[in-house]
């Protein structure tokens, strides 16, 4: 949540908490009362829509956590073949080129790899495992390749989660804030003769600015 919503945020709650405090001002039925309710279902809207951006944000770091362990699952995997192959390679020539493994690897290179040493550990199985390998090596590989490659999508849609509900946050501060200035039309009248109510009023009403540049007190429908 940055400062301009949490700034919305902060003075809609002051206002619903004023209007709790003096409900005879707020009579029902009233233009007052209306725009009261506006402010209460916008704080409830922000504050449902910043659980969901934090969640968001949770779930991604998460995700990319789960990914960098399979990464290194997978990576572990095909260090150990290339290991025996390394071994191997003085008695089968050549074998050890079959399963080198480059430095700085993208996801989609270690993917390819992976299914690489797959199919060309297939005809040395017996060795490989005779020189310390399980013997569920190929599985064990395979199966840590798709946990790799299923693990790349989960960040995308934690982002994309996390992206949305940071998007419905803009929309409830211009709501509040046309609720904001309404109210602060309509109170002017209202008080117009109460200065201590008045003097209230704007204490809930107004916006904390942190620099010249932040939303002036105005009529506009923005904070």
């Amino acid at each position: 949540m940055n400062h301009h919503i949490r700034r919305g945020r902060d003075t809609f709650i002051r206002i619903r908490a004023f209007g709790i405090e003096f409900p005879e001002d707020f009579p029902a039925g009233s233009p007052h009362e209306e725009q009261m309710l506006e402010i209460s279902a916008v704080v409830d809207g922000i504050e449902r829509a910043a659980g969901e951006q934090a969640s968001g944000f949770g779930e991604t770091r998460f995700e990319y956590r789960g990914k960098g362990t399979n990464r290194i699952k997978l990576r572990d995997c095909l260090e150990d073949v290339s290991t025996i192959a390394d071994t191997l390679a003085y008695s089968i020539e050549g074998i050890d080129l079959l399963f080198k493994i480059p430095n700085n690897l993208s996801d989609a290179a270690l993917i390819a790899l992976a299914a690489a040493f797959i199919e060309r550990a297939e005809p040395y199985k017996d060795k490989f495992i005779r020189y310390g390998l399980k013997t569920t090596f190929i599985a064990d590989l395979q199966a840590a390749k798709q946990a790799f490659e299923d693990s790349l999508t989960a960040p995308e849609s934690a982002s994309e989660a996390q992206v949305e509900a940071t998007a419905k946050l803009d929309p409830l501060v211009r709501r509040g804030m046309v609720a904001r200035n309404i109210l602060n039309g309509l109170m002017k009248i209202k008080y117009k003769t109460n200065s201590a109510r008045m003097r209230a009023w704007q204490s809930a009403a107004h916006i904390d600015r942190d620099n010249k540049d932040d939303d002036d007190d105005s009529n506009t429908p923005s904070a």
